[in-house]
């Protein structure tokens, strides 16, 4: 059981945004065997070193530690499935993903980012983890956009500059609403008609802003500073872009307006429209699974992409 402290200094640690890696190598009966991590870092031009982090319990840690190669694989924005893949207790993990030996033998993923192949040059205890020290002897990049991970969630830079450049565009009209949970409950607002709607804005602003999304919630007692993009559509009617935010919050007691409603009481009835009632179905859906998507296309059909799942990397 993760202590409160231990808790809270992984929380400080998420906030600094990192890539995605999948770290290969070859084991003793010759299987390639591999395992998602985003504690990868630079260490020295000359000669060519890098190094990667691996946990004490991890189930590929004999492997790693007695191996004397092994590769590091930097995930591409479209290869989400491959990063949730590794990071879960999979029989066969390169099942359904192509890949190709190097120099050293050990398992290069095809359309990654770039790609390090290593001879061990060290291998260090450190607390919980290991971390191994690796000579790059081959190595390759391209211009993909990377992966990103911050505060335990997959971020889809693309589709946040895509977001920010419709927000930024005058002639564009925008909706931006959020999705706020607090233990189990969202929160919905009443409009005078006596219909439920989610809290919303023309745009995302700041907490200093009283007229955007997060200046609105600020003064509602909600603090929606940690937020990620749920629901990028665009409306039937008039053409114009929704945009949605998902957030957490701890406490609700300082809640000023609307109100916080229970999952399993959530008063669909209520929900003004269709669209909305499915968002929120699919936004209790995913929290049970503890695994997001940002859903993108038109309110009558689009897809989910971006599937993030938080959790220990192995």
């Amino acid at each position: 059981m993760i202590s409160e402290e231990s808790r809270k200094f992984r929380h400080a640690l998420g906030a600094f945004p990192t890539g995605v890696t999948v770290v290969t190598t070859i084991d003793n009966d010759g299987q390639p065997i591999g395992f998602t991590a985003n504690s990868f870092s630079s260490v020295s031009l000359d000669p060519k070193l890098i190094l990667i982090c691996i946990d004490k319990a991890s189930i590929n840690l004999e492997a790693f530690t007695e191996s004397a190669h092994f590769a590091v694989n930097i995930l591409s924005e479209k290869q989400q499935q491959i990063s949730t893949t590794f990071a879960s207790p999979v029989d066969d993990r390169f099942a359904d993903v192509s890949w190709m030996p190097k120099t050293t033998g050990c398992p290069i993923i095809a359309d990654t980012v770039a790609w390090f192949d290593c001879v061990k040059n060290n291998c260090f205890d450190a607390g919980d983890h290991y971390i191994l020290l690796g000579e790059v002897v081959e190595f390759d990049s391209t211009i993909i956009t990377p992966l990103v991970f911050l505060r335990g969630n997959y971020v889809n830079l693309a589709l946040e500059q895509k977001m920010l450049r419709a927000l930024e565009d005058d002639n564009t009209k925008v909706l931006v609403g959020a999705l706020i949970e607090c233990q189990s409950q969202i929160f919905l607002i009443e409009k005078p008609d006596g219909y439920l709607d989610f809290p919303t804005a023309s745009s995302l602003g700041s907490p200093d802003d009283g007229d955007s999304l997060l200046g609105k919630l600020h003064s509602a007692g909600i603090d929606a500073s940690e937020h990620y993009l749920f629901s990028v559509f665009e409306s039937d009617d008039d053409k114009s872009s929704l945009i949605y935010y998902r957030a957490q919050v701890e406490n609700t007691t300082k809640t000023s307006e609307g109100r916080f409603y229970a999952f399993d009481e959530a008063p669909f009835q209520r929900i003004r429209d269709e669209w909305s009632r499915t968002m929120l179905r699919r936004y209790i859906a995913e929290r049970a699974l503890n695994a997001f998507g940002i859903y993108v296309g038109k309110e009558t059909g689009g897809k989910v992409e971006a599937i993030a799942k938080p959790g220990d990397y192995l």
